[in-house]
């Protein structure tokens, strides 16, 4: 099928360009420039400039005539030169200069556009210092999204991680474009392209740069953290569904268009040694796209506290002294009977444990009791270590409780995250995540009986 007519490139409103400008983090030229600047007169000789550019080791120096940048040397230029020989006469004049407002992708585009290997920064008539191509490359190679204008994973992970290192909780959204796969066979890839241009704009008439941030996460699925509530991220996400079923793109015969969104976030159980952020942001990205999986049509919603599973709780006892806690896990484990496959039998290994804490820190002793017990049936040289235990309300109004840890094996270590509804008993959901997370793993694991 022929689409000739068909723009590749949905041109963003002013309103929209705003938005996506305040959400970029890439830097200027003022966060990159070297300082402080080294320039020669034009009445400077060969020798001097030569000495200048080795000793500073640049390759190009600015020429000043008082304040006023009148053109610029470089090392090539000087080689069989007559040392005495003043500047003015090889310096390369009428060279592009930038202001230190200027990102450094546009700095970057700009010496390619005019095919310079150093470019003069000026502020107010005045020279703030020279970049070159090497101070580019570290920022530039924080690539933008160029069919969506969006930036990457990597720039909504820096600003995430800085929010939670400052206190703040944050709520991600993970969307994926409805049977996008099918959509781009059945009407080609310059249709598909203009679909996530679309759903783009669309993005960006909802999100606020001051508490939101968008990116193109990969193929047709597109992430949104937010320091929005969770009740309000999930009238966000309805926004969202609601705009996008309205888009309508040329050459794809009226279909119509829908996104699938899939929410997660909440408080954590403590707070977290700063190492661990990353982690953090981790889980939440991880759960939002297991919501977002969970909600596509035919796709089963997390389980059900004390749901069957090839491991779960047979008791789980909490119980109050005072500010003591006092937790006791029994668990369901399948044994393998003579090749004939594992059979639920009920072998119980208790464990306890005890501490002072307040009420929402008894989340994470049950989950922390669960996995000692998990390790008393875990074949030798396996182990599994709680990293963080998070509580949310999806946009169900469900209560759900996530646990994030690592499945130590003895050929590598996996990320295991688990995911339980609560129900009315958070404690137990907390127990049953851990056991949800590990058996994604071992399901097929023979476990060995008690010693």
């Amino acid at each position: 099928m022929q689409h000739a007519n068909l723009k590749l490139t949905v041109p963003l409103p002013g309103a929209k360009r705003t938005v996506l400008a305040a959400m970029r983090t890439m830097k200027t030229l003022r966060e990159v420039i070297r300082r402080p600047p080294v320039w020669v007169n034009p009445g400077h000789t060969v020798e001097t400039a030569t000495i200048l550019l080795r000793g500073h080791d640049i390759g190009a120096l600015p020429v000043l005539d008082g304040p006023n940048l009148v053109g610029m040397v470089f090392y090539a230029q000087l080689l069989g030169a007559e040392p005495s020989q003043p500047v003015s006469d090889v310096m390369i004049r009428d060279v592009p200069f930038a202001s230190p407002d200027l990102s450094v992708r546009e700095a970057a585009n700009l010496m390619a556009s005019s095919r310079v290997a150093q470019l003069p920064v000026m502020e107010a008539g005045r020279l703030l210092g020279v970049v070159s191509p090497g101070d580019l490359l570290p920022e530039v190679a924080r690539s933008f999204d160029p069919l969506t204008e969006l930036p990457w994973a990597d720039s909504l992970r820096e600003w995430a991680i800085a929010q939670l290192k400052s206190g703040r909780e944050i709520t991600v959204l993970f969307m994926d474009v409805d049977g996008f796969g099918a959509f781009n066979k059945r009407y080609g890839h310059i249709v598909g392209d203009a679909v996530l241009q679309s759903v783009t704009q669309t993005l960006l008439s909802v999100v606020d740069p001051a508490r939101d941030f968008l990116c193109r996460y990969g193929g047709d699925e597109f992430v949104i953290a937010t320091l929005r509530p969770a009740d309000q991220a999930a009238e966000m996400a309805r926004r969202i569904q609601t705009r996008v079923a309205e888009i309508h793109v040329e050459g794809a015969s009226g279909e119509r268009i829908a996104v699938t969104v899939g929410q997660f976030g909440g408080k954590r159980t403590r707070e977290r040694e700063h190492v661990h952020y990353a982690a953090t942001l981790n889980s939440l990205i991880n759960l939002a796209s297991r919501d977002c999986t969970a909600r596509k049509p035919g796709m089963a919603r997390p389980q059900e506290a004390g749901r069957e599973t090839r491991l779960r709780l047979a008791e789980l006892d909490v119980r109050w002294d005072g500010r003591i806690a006092i937790v006791r896990v029994d668990l369901h484990v399948p044994v393998a009977r003579g090749g004939q496959g594992a059979p639920t039998d009920v072998l119980r290994y208790p464990a306890s444990s005890s501490a002072e804490t307040d009420e929402p820190g008894i989340l994470r002793i049950v989950t922390e009791t669960t996995a000692t017990a998990l390790r008393r049936i875990l074949p030798e040289g396996y182990d599994y270590i709680i990293e963080d235990v998070l509580t949310a309300s999806t946009a169900y109004g469900e209560r759900v409780v996530a646990v994030a840890g690592r499945f130590i094996a003895p050929e590598r270590t996996l990320s295991v995250v688990g995911c339980v509804v609560a129900g009315t008993d958070a404690y137990r959901a907390a127990a049953a995540a851990v056991l949800d997370g590990v058996n994604r793993l071992v399901g097929k694991l023979a476990l060995p009986a008690a010693p």
